[in-house]
């Protein structure tokens, strides 16, 4: 059973996230912050597994609340998002966020969202692509990683999870373990420098990987 911390300003999209995930038997609600500046000590009393945060909130907005969930090592954050807010989704990168899902998509991919999330996997949401991409490579335009760095399998490994599959997708079609794709994901994490799957999305579409 995923744990699933709703954190939005709004009463209403709560109780719309929260009915939305009682349809999947697969996850559960155990708490929910009115602001970002309760996701701390709801995460000390529930131990979530994910954190479904909104990126505009009065007091403490996502993304800096979200930077405050990295510094203390917590779970993954999937950012609900919208079309006009560029400069808060950059933020909500910089600050670690681990998925991002347009709060008008469709109910069964913000579930699917949840769940890739809380498995340590990314996700972004096809309509905000584009902008994440953008967002991530003005970030990172000073790095250059060495590609030839990779052996043939990270390679492989490379060219699948920048597709955007998940860890098990990805074992599926390598004909591997998911504890086989982690490792090599790791691997490729160190040897580009980089620090989390977002970024492994945008160095494989900035080099014409997938």
């Amino acid at each position: 059973m995923i744990r699933v911390l709703l954190v939005d300003d709004q009463e209403l999209v709560r109780e719309g996230l929260r009915s939305l995930v009682a349809t999947d038997p697969g996850l559960t609600v155990v708490g929910e912050c009115a602001d970002g500046d309760e996701v701390i000590s709801q995460i000390e009393l529930t131990r979530p597994d994910v954190v479904v945060m909104d990126i505009r909130m009065r007091r403490v907005d996502g993304a800096t609340a979200t930077a405050s969930i990295r510094a203390v090592d917590g779970p993954p954050v999937l950012v609900l998002t919208t079309f006009d807010d560029d400069e808060t989704l950059a933020a909500a990168l910089r600050a670690g966020a681990a998925g991002f899902v347009v709060k008008t998509t469709r109910g069964e991919d913000i579930l699917r969202a949840i769940a890739t999330v809380a498995a340590g996997d990314a996700w972004i949401d096809p309509s905000v692509a584009g902008r994440v991409l953008s967002a991530y490579r003005e970030r990172t335009s000073r790095e250059s990683p060495d590609l030839s760095a990779l052996t043939e399998r990270e390679l492989d490994v490379l060219k699948v999870v920048g597709r955007g599959l998940n860890n098990r997708e990805a074992a599926d079609a390598l004909f591997v373990s998911e504890a086989t794709i982690k490792t090599h994901l790791g691997r490729i994490l160190t040897k580009l420098g980089i620090r989390d799957r977002v970024a492994v999305v945008v160095f494989a579409h900035d080099h014409h990987i997938v």
